[in-house]
């Protein structure tokens, strides 16, 4: 066999490469080593970083896990008792309240039906008029159905008031609201829901759905995020 000139046969390399450099086999190949086990301990410690950043804004439980969980399943027992026998059809306006959605339609123990919608309101200010349009709407018949719109958070008003008129419009069985929060002190409109489960101080919360830049939504209670923080 023909070799490179070197003693190592043609087409056997004896050393190794990085990055495109070819490194010599025995000490460039302990730098290599070392370099990776420095790249791996900073990206063990960013994450450090990403969790403990994550876990400081969390500022305090307002409302524990086992609480929201007595409260849903009540409502669901409510609801279950109160529409036995009718058709019901869940309406969440997504995303926040689809935690708040998914438990409670496990609680209810009669059959029922879901629905999802999206909507964007477009408003100046704190006028409590304006436009809201819907980016996704529902696919059912609501003229068939008792419609309960289930809400994350209670707070301006504007939106779910002029979501309810919308779907009022179309000549449901029946309509409600239940939310899962209430913040009174944020109402801009003259509105309020049948059911409210919680109803807290005018705070930025977070979990159980709710978000604060798409994160926390995860969180398995509802907590007040700390914005002092950077």
């Amino acid at each position: 066999m023909k070799n490179n000139g070197n003693g190592t046969p043609r087409g056997i390399s004896r050393g190794v490469f990085y990055k495109g450099k070819r490194l010599k086999f025995e000490e460039d190949c302990i730098i290599l080593l070392v370099t990776i086990c420095v790249v791996k301990g900073k990206c063990a410690m960013c994450k450090e970083k990403n969790i403990e950043n994550y876990n400081k804004h969390i500022k305090g439980v307002l409302i524990s896990e086992e609480e929201i969980k007595a409260a849903v399943a009540k409502a669901g027992k409510d609801i279950s008792d109160a529409y036995d026998g009718k058709p019901i059809l869940l309406v969440s306006v997504l995303k926040g309240a689809f935690v708040f959605m998914a438990d409670l339609c496990r609680a209810i123990t009669v059959p029922c039906e879901i629905g999802f919608m999206c909507a964007k309101s477009y408003y100046s200010g704190t006028v409590s008029a304006g436009v809201v349009k819907i980016t996704m709407d529902l696919e059912y018949d609501v003229s068939k159905y008792h419609v309960i719109i289930v809400e994350d958070i209670l707070d301006t008003g504007r939106t779910l008031n002029d979501v309810v008129k919308m779907l009022k419009a179309r000549n449901p069985l029946s309509l409600k609201v239940i939310t899962l929060l209430d913040k009174p002190e944020r109402r801009v409109v003259d509105f309020k829901a049948d059911v409210s489960l919680f109803t807290i101080e005018d705070k930025f919360v977070i979990g159980y759905g709710l978000d604060c830049n798409e994160e926390y939504r995860n969180l398995p209670y509802i907590a007040e995020y700390n914005s002092s923080i950077e």
